[in-house]
């Protein structure tokens, strides 16, 4: 049954029995909500993401530009979105976008299953195929240490679903000098990311320009992302997996691990990071 398009809440209350210094309480929590969303293609239904049911607009664009169905955020000719709800499920959202002229072909003849979230990996017909025609990203992109660290902190600070739920991730991109340009929250890591990008899209930010943190690890499939549209530093809480560090030393990205206020491991092209505005010497 079609509804008008009506997002609901990111956070559901329900009632719980939670033991605190050995006794039990009746409490209420807040749950971090997901639902189901499926991205199409020209009406034609192209992944399936489960997501936390906000910026879903954002989430398709920056989806599109991360995975490669376009090359450029112009090629996106039209969105539109909208629910359904389906018995023992409840709302479920799409998002149809027209694309320029064979783009829609060209992205199903690359995945043929459906996804869980927007890794950028599940479906694929085969491995060949990931990565390929990524460019290297190049940037004159330097910014302090303590930048980084601060806009950290201020993504900390900005996640309110996961403050109240404990069960999201974030992503946030900011200036050189500072300013925190966007922020966005999902139940996924890697749609988090998708949406940060979709709002920088929205807003006009130069992403070759922006530094981007991370709540959870910068994996193979968050360095593809990044390489695609052309972020040339990454930072998170956790930790850089081996391949996710390996493409992005190839790619020519900044990585960046386990920042904290006085932490932070930087894996690969350390030029980029200042140290009271000299860069940080390569490792040993």
């Amino acid at each position: 049954m079609h509804k008008p398009f009506s997002p609901q809440p990111p956070l559901s209350r329900v009632p719980a029995k939670r033991l605190q210094q050995g006794r039990w309480r009746t409490s209420q929590e807040e749950l971090a909500r997901e639902a189901p969303c499926e991205i199409r293609l020209q009406g034609r239904s192209f992944v399936l993401l489960m997501v936390t049911p906000a910026d879903l607009e954002h989430l398709a664009r920056g989806f599109c530009l991360s995975e490669g169905v376009v090359d450029d955020p112009g090629q996106i000719k039209g969105l539109s979105l909208g629910q359904e709800h389906l018995p023992g499920m409840g709302a479920v959202y799409w998002v149809d976008l027209e694309l320029a002229p064979g783009l829609a072909k060209r992205a199903r003849a690359r995945r043929v299953a459906p996804v869980a979230t927007s890794c950028g990996m599940c479906g694929l017909e085969s491995f060949r195929d990931l990565g390929r025609d990524i460019a290297r990203v190049e940037s004159s992109l330097q910014v302090e240490l303590a930048v980084i660290q601060a806009q950290f902190r201020a993504m900390e600070r900005g996640q309110k679903i996961y403050r109240v739920s404990g069960a999201a991730h974030a992503a946030a991109l900011g200036a050189p000098h500072g300013e925190l340009l966007c922020l966005a929250e999902d139940v996924g890591r890697h749609n988090a990311l998708d949406k940060v990008l979709g709002m920088a899209l929205a807003q006009g930010h130069d992403l070759g320009a922006c530094l981007c943190t991370v709540s959870g690890r910068i994996s193979m499939e968050m360095a593809l992302k990044a390489a695609r549209v052309g972020l040339p530093l990454i930072g998170s809480v956790s930790a850089a997996t081996a391949l996710g560090q390996s493409l992005c030393a190839e790619l020519g990205i900044t990585v960046l691990g386990f920042i904290r206020q006085d932490l932070a491991t930087v894996y690969c092209h350390p030029h980029r990071v200042l140290i009271n505005g000299r860069p940080l010497d390569p490792p040993a």
